[in-house]
């Protein structure tokens, strides 16, 4: 295993024994065979870094959180309404993570659905009269 990986496993099971009560907890609330995070433990297994965006959200961390590197708040590239958008977002740390996942895939859907209903009905070509 190598050093970035065990600071991540060293982080991620910290978070375990902080918030569950048996890793048995953790793997029912995650529907995990059991054992696994005894794998992950003795370094038996690294399947948890295949399952860090699932992980995160259990614990309601970003993945560069748990990765040890944060999301940079550098916005210098967004647009004034990309920014806004964002910011708007970032102020909803007070709902749960459900709704929060609510609110994003409604965002993302209304977007969605105004994009193609703007989109331009493509050509079919000239009929022919038929005879």
């Amino acid at each position: 295993m190598n050093a970035p990986e065990k600071s991540v496993l060293e982080r991620l099971t910290a978070l375990i024994d902080d918030e569950y009560e048996s890793d048995a907890a953790f793997e029912r609330e995650l529907g995990l065979p059991a054992k696994t995070v005894n794998n992950w433990r003795r370094g038996r297994s690294s399947s948890y870094m295949k399952m860090l965006p699932r992980i995160c959200d259990c614990f309601s961390i970003s993945i560069g959180g748990l990765l040890d590197m944060p999301v940079s708040s550098d916005t210098s590239e967004l647009s004034d309404d990309e920014t806004e958008l964002l910011n708007e977002y970032r102020k909803a740390s007070c709902l749960t993570q459900k709704e929060k996942e609510a609110l994003k895939d409604t965002l993302l859907e209304v977007i969605r659905l105004y994009l193609t209903s703007r989109e331009k009905p493509q050509s079919r070509g000239k009929r022919s009269a038929k005879k």
